[in-house]
């Protein structure tokens, strides 16, 4: 069995037309030794037999239904034989040299668990989608520098805190220690929640802006949108119950302004035309509170960093009642 330094994991939802893009670059890479495992989430678009035809070295694990990208990435690492994981998005475009300098930032850097690659505009090639992630103390995640123009800050490569599962490497050592994505994310919030976790363990980020991926950004997605703001409010309020410390929540009465973020983005929803996905989204954190607040236990018994350590790396987040009611959030 040919020895493999990294794997690459893809899920798949019905992507025949991103997918054949994303897989012809990853073979122009440099980089040689990885293998490619594609999790099909029960696609009915042709995908899994094109692969099958078009690309036979592939490694494709199809599952009977859509489990969500949790699950499909977490079967995709078991299956799994590098020391590298690299998590990827279907309706991306890999350049040549990302793989290698990803495995090579990976090597060179022992302290590091994961690192998020510059996450480019498909469409747009001088417009970032992500230079890795952020959350703010209210519980709201997103990527740094999404929309804007690529310049020469975003050149500088350091420490981050969280990365996008959409385009980034992880240790497989890594997942030992942290445990695998949480499948009750579905999808949306898992790749914040798994680096937290990470973070509370001591483990650490970085970003690396030579490593280059081209996203055209939610393709899948956009194709089932009132999913997807359930999960996404759905899964903010999770991440903030399972993961933040209690100083976090505390620090300047911090729990009465997540509370109130939550109440709003209620209204919120209901402007526009979500109500019942709010609705269900608290109804779902409610009736499992209970398992949520377990697995936060546990979390937090885990955590050998300071809550101040977390606090720092946290963006503060500055709220008006007019900016609440103008934004929704």
């Amino acid at each position: 069995m040919t020895k493999q330094d990294a794997s690459v994991i893809i899920p798949n939802w019905n992507g025949l037309e991103f997918i054949k893009n994303c897989l012809n670059s990853l073979k122009t890479q440099t980089f040689k030794t990885f293998e490619i495992i594609v999790v099909d989430n029960g696609s009915t678009d042709g995908s899994v037999d094109f692969i099958k035809k078009n690309y036979p070295y592939i490694i494709i694990i199809e599952l009977k239904k859509n489990t969500g990208f949790a699950f499909a990435v977490n079967r995709g690492i078991e299956k799994s034989r590098g020391e590298y994981v690299i998590l990827l998005n279907n309706d991306t475009e890999v350049d040549k040299f990302c793989i290698g300098k990803l495995v090579e930032i990976a090597k060179k850097y022992p302290q590091v668990s994961f690192i998020a690659a510059k996450i480019l505009n498909y469409y747009k090639r001088n417009i970032l989608d992500s230079t890795g992630d952020y959350i703010d103390e209210v519980g709201h995640a997103d990527n740094i520098g999404r929309g804007e123009k690529d310049s020469k800050k975003y050149s500088i490569a350091g420490p981050i805190f969280l990365a996008t599962a959409g385009g980034c490497l992880i240790k497989k050592e890594a997942f030992k220690k942290v445990g695998l994505l949480d499948e009750d994310y579905f999808m949306y919030f898992e790749d914040v929640d798994w680096c937290f976790r990470a973070q509370l363990l001591g483990l650490k980020g970085w970003y690396e802006p030579k490593a280059i991926i081209y996203h055209i950004n939610k393709a899948s997605a956009n194709r089932i949108k009132p999913f997807v703001e359930y999960l996404q409010f759905r899964n903010m309020t999770m991440t903030i119950l399972k993961d933040f410390p209690k100083g976090l929540i505390l620090q300047r009465m911090n729990w009465l302004r997540i509370f109130w973020v939550n109440i709003n983005t209620v209204r919120y929803f209901a402007t526009q035309s979500y109500l019942w996905e709010a609705i269900k989204a608290e109804y779902y954190i409610l009736t499992n509170l209970r398992k949520i607040l377990k697995k936060r236990s546990i979390i937090q018994k885990s955590k050998v960093v300071s809550d101040k350590y977390i606090i720092e790396n946290i963006r503060r987040r500055k709220l008006t009642l007019f900016g609440i009611f103008k934004k929704g959030i």
